[in-house]
């Protein structure tokens, strides 16, 4: 046999023809498996962790062999619907098959290319991904691959099984024999016309062979002899069977919802993600089956027709800052109430309750025989877990180095996302302990408990429950409010730190006003007119309107305090959980809350207006400058950023046509941050202009290496010995003396 007849064999085989009609015909299936090559490859969502959802799944708290098995589960079911969905549309195309023995199962035989091709990639990729960043013995990650073959055969091998015992061939139907079978007795069938499959049948793809198991190569023989309605009788009962198992999988996705909040149930998300694909891909595949071509224009009225829905109030799932009460009146947001809120009674009143607690934070140095305290403001960075950790570990190094005295001598702390996460469990542990001693000393464990995965839960919530109709609800306080993302965040942190920052924002009100712990403000971004919204225990409209400017009406006012504007809802109930979820909302990662306003408005991620939490840091400063400067010796201001500022970005030729395209946008998304930047230090500048020599600046900063640590709320332990070893690293041991210095001798000043 030559080459040219091998080439010709190779390309009419039935598994070579199966992918060029996927790659003709059934495009959307393509996309999936793209989606999941990219992800498991590192090449999609690497800036949010998406890939740690499938190189790296938790089950339970942990990554372990089960969380791979249940991943080969999910894997072997989408699978499974991948050859299902495709059997269902495209059978027709290749007559030869109904008169095979196991019909569907050599059908997914055959359709194996693309599956086999991705679980190869992706067992290359969790080996490279565990024993590079995960820096597990390779022992261990070999388990881990067994446990995903076996889950994805487990599925494969069950659902053959099904088919099989389920399924009848066309011997079994009408007495005919098939073509790879050794069935006798052949019955007489009569003739029936069927214009429309004979019409199919014309259409087919010519296919010469076909695989069966293990590799054994078979010709395709004839099926002009076998009446229509016998192929179509034998793919008629493989749909119905495929239907039923739809159910199964759709029956599976809800009480995996209805069961969320058990640990048991909470599948990896990445397992998730693969379910949600197989619902998509099945829904999408009844929607062509059944309607041919008027599947996309039903599929655009269904889009239209949820849209409409989603609008009326019984199916607008809003999300809420939970403690807040949305019953009753509410506030109307608009300038006018906001400068009628802003009276110089409420700014006197509110910068004489900030007097008292920088007055009780003086008197406990004034006890210690210091008359002239040096003051501290921390403003701590955005970014997800690996914030949260520089954040915590930051303030760890820095405590350390003053003999833990660190949070004596901070009076205010701002920032955004996950450093201000970080910067409360810190905080909280000291007021609870009453001093750092048993945080230095119990370090490692608070390390470990503020790097935990968030990632997973939230992701989980969002596919099993969020995208469909959501109704499940739990109760805060009296007060009842929908299970979402948001709450599983919430509740996957709170369980991460040990149940501590389950609190009400009231309960801090008298250790902030005693100066027992320092001020701790928050300060969410408004999405519908870019404002912010200051949520700190200790009302501060000072932090919006000068007290002293007569003329401040000129101004628009760019914020609102939320103890005075949503007084009658409850401000103090707010679940500080939920004031740390909104002040790191990053968009579709989780949902926008929504605040009990006439118009309503929502509010996101602090980050969209200042990620590094200076400029509420500087108006601080500025609102009580005249008393920091009677009654200090100095201010130190200090930022804790996951980023080095000082890294130039890359430049890069623009070459292609896309990426003249995308051009504008990308940069604009990628410099939004370093904007910041140039704006925070003309802030900091005029600091420098009202504080003169009384004021001083730190910045500890964490070294971003090429292999950038992802903006996720999941790390590897590989990224978290680095954002550790971080802290410490020699700029930041530098600045680290420079800082005990400044507070501790006055001739550095």
């Amino acid at each position: 046999m030559n080459i040219k007849d091998r080439l010709k064999i190779f390309w009419l085989s039935f598994p070579v023809q199966l992918v060029i009609m996927h790659v003709k015909k059934s495009q959307l299936l393509l996309v999936y498996w793209l989606i999941l090559f990219a992800c498991v490859t590192q090449n999609f969502g690497n800036r949010f962790g998406i890939p740690y959802l499938f190189l790296d799944p938790e089950y339970m708290g942990k990554v372990s062999w089960l969380a791979f098995f249940i991943i080969g589960i999910c894997l072997g079911v989408f699978i499974m619907a991948y050859n299902i969905s495709s059997y269902m549309l495209n059978s027709f195309r290749f007559p030869f098959l109904a008169c095979l023995y196991k019909t569907f199962e050599k059908y997914c035989y055959n359709n194996a290319v693309l599956p086999v091709l991705f679980i190869l990639t992706y067992i290359g990729g969790i080996y490279y991904f565990q024993l590079k960043n995960q820096l597990l013995p390779i022992s261990i990650v070999t388990i881990q691959v067994i446990a995903l073959l076996m889950g994805v055969g487990f599925v494969i091998f069950s659902t053959l099984k099904y088919f099989q015992h389920t399924n009848k061939d066309i011997y079994k139907l009408f007495g005919v024999a098939t073509h790879d079978g050794d069935h006798d007795n052949v019955k007489f069938v009569s003739p029936i016309r069927d214009n429309k499959l004979k019409r199919q049948r014309r259409r087919g793809w010519k296919v010469e062979t076909y695989l069966t198991f293990p590799f054994k190569l078979r010709l395709v023989r004839s099926t002009s002899h076998y009446k229509s309605f016998m192929l179509a009788s034998v793919f008629r009962q493989n749909h119905i069977n495929a239907a039923v198992l739809e159910m199964i999988i759709f029956l599976l996705f809800i009480l995996l919802g209805l069961f969320r909040d058990y640990s048991v149930f909470r599948i990896p998300a990445g397992g998730s993600i693969l379910l949600l694909f197989t619902m998509i891909i099945m829904i999408g595949g009844v929607f062509r089956y059944w309607l041919r071509g008027w599947a996309y224009t039903a599929l655009v009225g269904l889009f239209i027709l949820i849209n409409f829905l989603s609008g009326l109030e019984v199916f607008n799932f809003k999300n809420k800052a939970y403690g807040l009460n949305y019953d009753g009146a509410q506030p109307e947001y608009s300038i006018p109430k906001m400068e009628e809120i802003l009276s110089h009674y409420r700014l006197q009143k509110d910068y004489e309750t900030g007097l008292v607690s920088l007055n009780n934070w003086k008197k406990k140095w004034h006890d210690a025989g210091v008359e002239k305290p040096k003051l501290v403001v921390l403003s701590v960075s955005g970014g997800g877990v690996r914030s949260a950790l520089f954040t915590f570990n930051a303030m760890l190094e820095l405590d350390s180095a003053l003999n833990g005295q660190l949070l004596r001598y901070t009076q205010f702390i701002s920032g955004s996302s996950g450093g201000l996460i970080g910067a409360s469990y810190y905080r909280e542990l000291y007021l609870r302990n009453k001093g750092s001693q048993k945080i230095l000393e119990n370090k490692e464990t608070y390390l470990k408990n503020i790097s935990k995965d968030v990632l997973n839960a939230t992701a989980f919530s969002f596919i099993i429950s969020d995208l469909f109709l959501n109704f499940q609800q739990f109760n805060y306080h009296g007060k009842t409010y929908l299970k979402d993302r948001a709450y599983a965040f919430e509740e996957q942190l709170n369980e991460n730190t040990g149940h501590i920052l389950d609190k009400q924002l009231s309960e801090y009100y008298l250790p902030e006003l005693k100066s027992e712990i320092p001020r701790l403000v928050i300060c969410p971004t408004v999405v519908n007119d870019g404002r912010f919204m200051v949520i700190s225990p200790l009302p501060s409209t000072y932090l919006l309107k000068s007290k002293n400017n007569s003329n401040f009406k000129e101004a628009i006012p760019d914020g609102v305090d939320l103890m005075s504007y949503f007084e009658n809802q409850g401000a103090g109930n707010l679940r500080y959980l939920s004031a740390l979820r909104m002040n790191a909302t990053f968009p579709y990662i989780m949902p926008v809350a929504q605040m009990p306003s006439e118009p309503t408005f929502q509010v996101m991620d602090a980050g969209v207006r200042d990620n590094y939490g200076v400029q509420t840091s500087v108006r601080y400063l500025i609102a009580f400058r005249q008393w920091i400067m009677e009654n200090t010796s100095g201010v130190v201001f200090v930022q804790i950023r996951d980023n080095n500022k000082y890294e130039q970005s890359k430049m890069r030729t623009i070459r292609s046509l896309w990426e003249k395209v995308m051009s504008p946008f990308k940069n604009l998304s990628s410099n939004f941050i370093v904007m910041q930047d140039y704006v925070n230090d003309s802030f900091s500048e005029y600091l420098k202009t009202i504080y003169g020599r009384q004021i001083r600046f730190i910045d500890l900063q964490m070294n971003q290496k090429e292999d950038r640590v992802s903006l996720s709320w999941h790390l590897t332990q590989k990224e978290k010995l680095y954002v550790v070893q971080e802290g410490n690293n020699e700029l930041n041991k530098f600045n680290i003396a420079a800082f005990c210095n400044l507070l501790t001798d006055d001739k550095s000043w």
